[in-house]
């Protein structure tokens, strides 16, 4: 990336007042790259500064600095912090966790995404698995390893089992789903639409589309996705031409995600060709299309 064209960053610091105004408190300046991230972390302030990531804690007349973890690829894009781990979006190079450990007072890198993806949102989903979205109109789920975090921190305290500058002995995270949405993915947030449901993950793009990625909780939802899909990849109208599966892995292989819009395609066809998919999966079309209903009901 270009160096970017900048003559300084502050963070400003503001109290609400009676719940009707903003009161500046203190403007704290930075030197070493623009702000594009901040976050809660443990009562402090967690800022992406550049390829800095810093912890401040608040003064009487500035920010303080308490912690920093220097080195990272290009620069820090989206930050999000749970209990002593920071999840840090990389504006080239994906996603980085990092861990803080209190005693020491130090930011260390436990593990880092192997595929580069330029990210622009991201969601947490637990405390080992994170939602991002990218440039290229990407969702991605990725997961840190069971027990890459075990050993992170060195009981001596003089330095971490997995040092930052060593690229090649630092943890991979896994990537457990992906799915090419086609546009530039925005914003995403976990939530439910409708009182009482089941929390998706719900994402906006450029465009202004809004979509939901909904959980399947069944073994027997999955198979029957599964099944419909792989029949509408042959059945389904392509208005375009392009085949529905390579259009979704147009950047890396769908992975763990069913093709929500190709299934909806079931009831635009005409009867006859209902009938020969239901046939196929050896139920009725009634069956298929409430089927149909009743996920799109639990979710708006």
């Amino acid at each position: 990336l270009p160096p970017p064209r900048q003559t300084g960053s502050h963070i400003s610091l503001y109290r609400v007042v009676n719940g009707e105004r903003l009161q500046l408190l203190h403007r704290t300046q930075v030197d070493d790259g623009p702000v594009l991230a901040l976050t809660h972390f443990q009562g402090r302030l967690m800022v992406g500064i550049g390829q800095t990531l810093r912890l401040y804690e608040m003064g009487k007349r500035q920010l303080l600095r308490k912690s920093e973890l220097r080195g990272l690829p290009t620069m820090i894009k989206t930050l999000q912090g749970a209990g002593d781990r920071a999840y840090v979006g990389d504006m080239m190079q994906s996603m980085h966790f990092v861990k803080y450990d209190s005693a020491t007072s130090k930011l260390i890198l436990v593990a880092s995404d192997r595929v580069p993806r330029p990210i622009t949102c991201q969601e947490l989903l637990d405390m080992n698995t994170v939602a991002v979205g990218d440039k290229f109109g990407n969702i991605s789920i990725l997961r840190l390893p069971r027990g890459a975090d075990a050993g992170a921190v060195d009981i001596s305290g003089n330095r971490a089992l997995w040092d930052s500058s060593r690229d090649d002995a630092t943890p991979r995270l896994e990537t457990l789903c992906n799915y090419h949405v086609g546009e530039i993915v925005t914003g995403m947030t976990r939530a439910s639409l409708v009182a009482g449901g089941s929390e998706s993950l719900i994402y906006v793009t450029v465009t202004g589309r809004i979509g939901a990625l909904v959980p399947f909780t069944s073994r027997e939802t999955v198979d029957f996705y599964t099944q419909l899909e792989s029949c509408l990849r042959s059945d389904a109208p392509r208005p375009t031409g392009r085949e529905p599966q390579a259009y979704r892995s147009y950047y890396a292989p769908i992975k763990h995600v069913i093709d929500g819009g190709l299934c909806e395609m079931y009831g635009k066809l005409r009867y006859e060709d209902q009938k020969k998919i239901a046939d196929q999966m050896e139920r009725e079309v009634a069956e298929i299309t409430k089927k149909l209903e009743d996920t799109r009901n639990a979710l708006l």
